[in-house]
């Protein structure tokens, strides 16, 4: 069973009424593979509750202070939807973040460990008295078609070429997000294109990680094998604000946990962003 190709056929019917043939060429293969986690989903996904770990494992912790369990993902029961860039097909990780304020942005290399990601063998854990805790929420996994938010260097692109492409896609990619989510908040997702709050992810991605400095105001501008580099850069879990599990993370504010093809989870980088 494809579970995306009604969503492909849709999708293309509606980009066809208001663009012209020759950026539906450019514009359909762009779009990705991605799982919402909301409600009426397929397959169910918990987000907070009892904290896991390795067995072993020290608590987490960033400049002195306990991570906060964010929640843990079982990779082998999302693979009835198929192959999805940048989701492991099997295994289990527990994700971890310094959610409380000061919070690492990661937009600093020495901002490293102020997330973490767990894999393998994970057990229940009990968390330090000062640590941050969640209580656990059942949410469910659904398939859904992302497209490039306007803000990304793709449709920059685009923009270039075509002049007033932007004003049409940003009504466009408003209406399909809607849809996509089924008007459901927050935004919680798998794989995909993420849903930006300010600008692509994916060159701060590459420049923090690699200790090359950040202009809080514009993004890098990069050489064409940088853009190669950035182009690796796949949204591995996006976690929006959330009261229902005492999440603020800015209005809209959400976190980013980003990997690259064949690189361990645990090498994967947070960026966090908030209006």
């Amino acid at each position: 069973m494809d579970h995306f190709a009604a969503q492909y056929r849709r999708l293309r019917s509606l980009l066809a009424v208001f663009l012209p043939p020759e950026i539906m060429t450019v514009l359909m293969p762009l779009a990705r593979r991605a799982l919402r986690l909301g409600a009426g989903g397929e397959v169910p996904v918990h987000l907070g509750g009892v904290p896991l770990l390795p067995p072993g494992e020290t608590w987490p912790e960033w400049n002195g202070r306990p991570l906060g369990f964010l929640g843990a993902i079982d990779f082998a029961d999302l693979t009835c939807f198929g192959d999805i860039p940048g989701i492991p097909s099997s295994g289990k990780a527990a994700f971890y973040y310094a959610s409380e304020t000061p919070r690492p942005w990661g937009d600093d290399a020495a901002q490293r460990g102020g997330w973490r990601i767990y894999t393998g063998d994970l057990g229940d854990s009990v968390s330090p008295p000062d640590a941050s805790t969640y209580p656990q929420i059942r949410l469910s996994a659904a398939p859904f078609l992302s497209l490039p938010s306007p803000q990304e260097t793709s449709m920059r692109r685009l923009e270039a070429t075509y002049n007033g492409f932007l004003t049409v896609y940003e009504q466009l990619h408003a209406v399909w997000s809607q849809y996509a989510s089924r008007d459901e908040a927050p935004a919680h997702q798998l794989g995909g294109w993420p849903a930006l709050v300010q600008r692509p992810i994916g060159p701060d991605c590459l420049y923090a990680s690699t200790g090359r400095p950040l202009d809080s105001l514009s993004p890098p501008r990069l050489s064409p094998d940088e853009q190669r580099a950035v182009e690796e850069w796949r949204l591995l879990l996006q976690l929006d604000s959330d009261d229902r599990l005492g999440w603020y993370w800015g209005d809209p504010g959400r976190v980013y946990f980003c990997t690259r093809p064949d690189a361990p989870l645990e090498h994967s980088w947070l960026t966090f962003q908030a209006a």
